[in-house]
C-alpha cells in the first residue's frame, strides 16, 4: 500500500500520513497518528475535503487530474504542504530531475547506436548527436537545479525541437512517423513546464502558516441593541473554533474513537448513554447551548433551549458564525454544528443549531430547498446580510459558498473549542 508522509514546515517532523491502495482507493489520512478521514473511492476526492487539525489549521485533500494524470494535492490553510505534489519545491525538483533524466537517456541511446549499430534508432537521427545533446541537457539540468528560468526555457525549447527533428528525420528516411513516441514526450514535458510557475513561486517568500492563537470571549460591554455599528468592535472578540490550553485542557472530552458504552461527558450534560435512544439524541444530549427551536424573524432570532427557556437574539448582537462537522463516530455521526455566537449582555454565547434543532427555513427569502444543508447555507447567508459585521472564519465562508464543511478530527478538539464559552 503506497504511503506518503509530510511535515507541516520544511525540515520539520512528518506529522501527516496519506496511504491508499490501487487507483487511490481506500485512501486514509492521519495527523500525528490519529485518523483524520478515510475515503473508499477516488471520486470522493474530486471535491476538496477539509479537516480541522489539532493546531487549529485546516488540512485540505483533493485528487486533481491535470493533463489526465491523477495528482493528490495536500494543502494546509491554502498553502501546499512541504513535499506534496503541489509544493513549488517538489515541482522544481521534478523539473530538473526530468531534464537530467533526458540527458542520461540521450547519452545512453547515442552510445547504444554507435556501439551496436542499431539501425532503426539511427534512422531517426540517434548517434553521436544524441550524446552531445545529452551532455547539453546535463549542463542545463545543473542550472535548472540552481533555479534558472532561462536554463529551463532552453531545455524545454530544445526538447520540443528535438522531437520535431526526430519526426522530420523519420519522414525523410521513408519510415513511418514514430507516433508511439508522442505520449512519452508529452509526459516528459509536463513536469518541465510545471517548473516555470514553481520557480517563480520559490522566488517569493514562503507564507508561514502559524498556529491559531487562543481566543476567549471578551468581558467588555457588548453591542448596543439599537445600533449595528456598535457590534463591529465586539465581533472581532467573539471566539473562533480554535485549540485552547489551560482551563480548556481540563475540559477535554474523555472518550474513545468509537463510543460503545456510557462515557463521562465534560460538556456539561452528564454521561452520554447509547442505550435506549437514537444516536442523534445521544449526541444532542451531550452538547451545550443547543437550541431546540430557532425561529427566524424580522428583528432577529427567537431561540428556545432544550429546557424551554426562550430568548430573543437581535441581528446587531451577533458577533460570529462558526460551522463545523463532528467526527463520523457514534454518537456524533458526522453531525453538523452551526454556532451563531451572540452577546447576551454579559458574555458571548452560541445559539447552537444541530440536526435536532427546528428551524423555520420557510421564513428565509428565496426558494426553499429539500436539503437541510442547503437551507443552513441560506440561513447563514441571511444572517450575514442582516449583520455584515459578524466575523466568519475561512472554513465557514467556504461552506456558505457551497463547499463541504470542515471536519473535526476528534471530539477533543470540539471540547476545547466549546470551553471558550465557559
Amino acid at each position: 500500500m503506497p504511503e506518503k508522509r509530510f511535515a507541516l514546515e520544511p525540515g520539520g517532523p512528518e506529522r501527516i500520513a496519506v496511504s491508499w491502495s490501487g487507483n487511490f482507493k481506500d485512501l486514509s489520512v492521519t495527523f500525528d497518528g490519529a485518523p483524520v478521514g478515510t475515503f473508499n473511492e477516488a471520486k470522493e476526492l474530486k471535491e476538496p475535503q477539509r479537516f480541522s487539525l489539532a493546531d487549529g489549521s485546516t488540512l485540505t485533500v483533493q485528487l486533481a487530474s491535470p493533463f489526465l494524470i491523477p495528482e493528490l494535492l495536500v494543502t494546509r490553510d491554502g498553502e501546499p504542504v512541504p513535499g506534496s505534489s503541489g509544493d513549488p519545491a517538489t515541482r522544481h525538483a521534478n523539473a530538473w530531475h526530468m531534464v537530467l533524466f533526458i540527458a542520461v537517456l540521450n547519452v545512453g541511446i547515442g552510445l547504444l547506436v554507435e556501439m551496436f549499430d542499431v539501425s532503426f534508432l539511427r534512422r531517426i537521427g540517434a548517434g553521436w548527436g544524441s550524446v552531445l545533446s545529452g551532455l547539453l541537457y546535463a549542463v542545463l539540468a545543473y542550472f535548472v537545479r540552481g533555479r534558472s528560468l532561462v536554463a529551463l526555457a532552453v531545455a524545454v525549447a530544445l526538447f520540443v525541437l528535438d522531437g520535431i527533428f526526430m519526426f522530420v528525420t523519420a519522414a525523410r528516411a521513408g519510415g513511418a512517423p514514430p507516433v508511439a513516441g508522442i505520449v512519452p514526450r508529452i509526459l516528459f514535458l509536463i513536469p518541465m513546464v510545471r517548473g516555470f510557475p514553481a520557480l517563480r513561486a520559490l522566488g517569493q517568500p514562503r507564507r508561514r502558516v502559524p498556529p491559531r492563537a487562543s481566543a476567549r470571549p471578551s468581558s467588555a460591554r457588548g453591542p448596543s441593541p439599537s445600533a449595528t455599528a456598535a457590534a463591529r468592535p465586539a465581533a472581532a472578540t467573539a471566539p473562533a473554533a480554535r485549540v485552547l490550553s489551560g482551563d480548556a485542557e481540563r475540559r477535554r472530552l474523555q472518550m474513545t474513537e468509537r463510543v460503545s458504552a456510557p462515557a463521562p461527558n465534560v460538556l456539561g450534560r452528564g454521561p452520554i448513554s447509547m442505550q435506549g435512544k437514537a444516536t442523534v439524541d445521544a449526541a444532542a444530549d451531550a452538547l451545550r447551548f443547543l437550541a431546540r427551536k430557532c425561529e427566524i424573524g424580522e428583528a432577529g432570532l427567537h431561540v428556545t433551549d432544550r429546557d424551554g427557556h426562550a430568548r430573543d437574539v437581535i441581528w446587531s448582537a451577533i458577533g460570529r458564525l462558526v460551522v463545523r462537522q463532528l467526527p463520523p463516530d457514534p454518537p456524533w455521526e458526522a453531525g453538523l454544528i452551526v454556532d451563531v455566537v451572540a452577546w447576551d449582555g454579559s458574555r458571548w454565547l452560541p445559539v447552537r443549531v444541530f440536526t435536532t434543532t427546528l428551524v423555520n427555513f420557510g421564513a428565509l427569502p428565496g426558494p426553499a430547498s429539500s436539503s437541510r444543508m442547503d437551507n443552513l447555507r441560506r440561513f447563514l447567508r441571511h444572517v450575514r446580510e442582516r449583520q455584515p459585521a459578524a466575523a466568519v472564519d475561512d472554513e465557514t465562508a467556504l461552506f456558505v459558498e457551497g463547499r463541504p464543511p470542515a471536519r473535526l478530527v476528534t471530539m477533543t478538539q470540539f471540547a476545547e473549542y466549546d470551553a471558550a464559552y465557559s
